[in-house]
């Protein structure tokens, strides 16, 4: 679908379609929720509804861990307009008069499973009552042959479910098909794998009607497009070549995330995509563009370099950037450091000294277990066989011996993989770099700045190469993440190619330009670049109540920004949200988004008694609160909430009066 032109300022509101409350809702929100949201958003200026993602996750309720990159989620299936539901209504309407009981047990979070589990128990009687018409029905069979997606999908999960959700992997068979061999079991199966196919065919028919009554109303809808896959996909089983499952996805470590991130996902062979066309990614985009006039590139960074993490730990620490020019045995030795040298900086060397301090009485036994003596020296190496975090931690030792393992697992100077090297992130710490003379380690430094270098002009060149591509496989808007350690080359692309990036307005600040000792100014949105992205809060965040509440520094800071004249207060007042979203809509940005719980707490009326329950999820945690926030009225009733209707329309009024900055102008980010 094609976004409007860019001539204009665009204001929406982003929200996962699960949060969604309309009255005949089901559990949770659903495709057939979105045009009701979309007739509330034209009645007070709002034009664009953004999405999380909507791929079917299985029992995972994160939308990040998609078991497909096409297959939408069973989740969001409105089940009383399916052919042949009338005859389950009664159950239907008794699960959705319990809705409120489940909500009152969970803080009013929606139950995941609970929802899931119900819609498919009743499409799975559904399609048996109907088996015979429902293979039979020519519009299903056109658009399963319009969709050869449809065939691995169908058989993964049927296979998934004769095996209990269990890995692909362990699986008895069919772990390592073929795709002749997945197109034979499809064809010698049809009961178990025509089910799951024909879901996807009603969600799909119930999005598009979704977004094509959108659009009528003037209402666009951007979705989000994760660039990672989880390995326990269908895509990751049935097309083993465009991916590498020798590593992991993560991030370096930074200010939050001192040990980095480990995502957990594979990363991709970008030569076999190549190859290939791009083949998969093209569809992948053809998919999305039935649904979306726009969407989000997740983690657009992993397009010009991914944080790639050996298989074997657990951490982000050992990881790299891929690519990444490597630092070769020769090119050390040219600045010094023989194989002596470079054994001593790439592998954990523990002395007898430090041994003894950190494991006192359980020294003796843990060195004879899990290291290795080098020679005759009082100096110790880790056992071949403790290769990764994953293997210290599987241990059979007390927590303690296990932290000091890790500790010296990871203190590691110079990265080794298959001959050649790179610098660890925290290089400089180490205990190989501090050993090493002042001259040594200014030659380290410069080899490392040179690659560096060198690096960021293959992430330029593959970075510009691929969303290029990506681009041109589709008419939608394309917006991206881009976040995180970002390299120079990164805007630059960005803006030749005509790529919204993202501002989250409390994380924009000019650190380049901040004296010494003294904290980065917050960058107006009016000096935002034209082609962006501006939001105060993401679904990574806490909400604008939730972050004043919690950070006090850095409220006092962003208040002053605002330059209101007043002090600032300790709480958040319906007013200040009005000036800080105010303060949004003065940015130079094509779009502001702003996540639905930031509207609603324009009326204190809803405000929920801790802003903390309002939060969609807190990174690195695992637990039942994340994903599952709802809204805490129907649709419908906004209406009747006129205090807020009124505030939205004066934001927007305001916003549409003064047109996005121009580029070179009031779109050029100023500190």
């Amino acid at each position: 679908m094609r976004f409007p032109p860019l001539d204009r300022s665009f204001t929406g509101i982003s929200v996962p379609v699960a949060a969604l409350r309309t009255a005949a809702g089901c559990g949770a929100g659903e495709f057939a929720d979105l045009p009701v949201l979309a007739a509330w958003c034209r009645s007070v200026g709002l034009d664009l509804v953004q999405l999380l993602p909507v791929n079917d996750t299985g029992a995972d309720s994160s939308p990040y861990s998609a078991l497909s990159a096409f297959a939408l989620h069973p989740l969001y299936l409105h089940l009383q307009t399916v052919p042949g539901a009338a005859a389950h209504g009664r159950a239907i309407d008794q699960f959705i008069a319990e809705t409120p009981a489940r909500e009152a047990a969970t803080n009013g979070r929606f139950a995941y499973r609970a929802v899931r589990e119900f819609k498919l128990s009743i499409v799975d009687r559904i399609y048996q009552d109907n088996a015979a018409a429902i293979g039979s029905n020519p519009a299903f069979a056109r658009w399963r042959t319009r969709n050869p997606w449809v065939v691995p999908y169908a058989v993964f999960t049927a296979l998934r479910k004769q095996n209990s959700a269990a890995m692909w992997s362990t699986w008895p068979a069919m772990a390592n098909p073929r795709a002749d061999e997945i197109e034979a079991w499809w064809a010698s199966n049809p009961s178990l794998c025509m089910p799951s196919a024909w879901v996807q065919f009603l969600l799909e028919k119930q999005l598009k009607e979704a977004s094509h009554a959108m659009e009528d109303m003037g209402v666009f809808l951007k979705g989000d497009i994760p660039i990672l896959m989880s390995p326990e996909s269908a895509d990751v089983w049935a097309h083993r070549g465009y991916f590498d499952l020798g590593a992991r996805a993560g991030a370096p470590p930074d200010m939050f995330s001192p040990d980095g991130q480990n995502w957990g996902f594979p990363v991709y062979d970008w030569e076999a995509l190549r190859q290939d066309g791009y083949a998969w990614w093209k569809a992948r985009l053809r998919q999305a563009g039935k649904f979306f006039h726009a969407f989000r590139i997740d983690h657009v960074l992993g397009f010009f370099r991914i944080w790639r993490i050996p298989r074997g730990e657990l951490s982000g620490l050992l990881g790299r950037f891929s690519p990444s020019r490597s630092m070769t045995s020769a090119e050390l030795a040219t600045i010094g450091f023989d194989n002596a040298r470079v054994r001593w900086l790439a592998l954990p060397h523990l002395s007898g000294r430090e041994l003894a301090d950190g494991l006192g009485a359980e020294a003796a036994r843990v060195a004879g277990l899990h290291l290795k003596r080098v020679g005759a020296e009082d100096l110790y190496n880790l056992r071949d066989e403790i290769d990764g975090e994953r293997v210290i931690a599987a241990l059979d030792e007390a927590p303690e011996v296990k932290r000091f393992l890790r500790s010296w697992h990871v203190n590691r100077t110079l990265l080794a993989d298959d001959g050649v090297y790179y610098p660890a992130w925290y290089m400089e710490q180490k205990k190989g770099f501090q050993s090493l003379s002042p001259a040594e380690q200014e030659s380290l430094r410069t080899l490392a700045r040179r690659k560096r270098e060198d690096s960021e002009q293959e992430w330029e060149r593959r970075g510009e190469e691929l969303l290029r591509t990506l681009q041109t496989a589709t008419d939608m808007l394309v917006c991206a993440e881009d976040l995180g350690d970002v390299p120079r080359c990164v805007p630059r692309v960005l803006s030749r190619l005509g790529i919204l990036g993202l501002r989250i307005a409390r994380w924009s600040r000019a650190y380049d330009t901040a004296p010494a000792g003294s904290p980065a100014p917050f960058i107006p949105p009016s000096g935002y670049p034209r082609l962006s992205v501006c939001t105060p809060s993401v679904h990574d965040t806490s909400t604008i109540r939730g972050w004043w509440e919690e950070e006090a520094a850095e409220r006092e800071l962003y208040h002053a920004s605002l330059a209101t004249g007043e002090a600032c207060p300790p709480h958040v007042t319906p007013a200040l949200l009005h000036q800080i979203l105010a303060h949004c809509c003065d940015a130079a940005s094509i779009l502001v988004m702003f996540q639905i719980q930031d509207v609603l707490d324009l009326d204190e009326g809803l405000w929920s008694a801790d802003p903390r329950v309002d939060r969609i999820n807190v990174p690195g945690t695992l637990n039942e609160a994340n994903w599952t926030w709802r809204m805490p009225l129907a649709i419908e009733a906004l209406e009747s909430r006129t205090k807020l209707c009124n505030d939205v329309r004066t934001l927007v009024r305001k916003r549409r009066a003064t047109p996005p900055g121009a580029d070179g102008a009031a779109g050029k980010e100023q500190p």
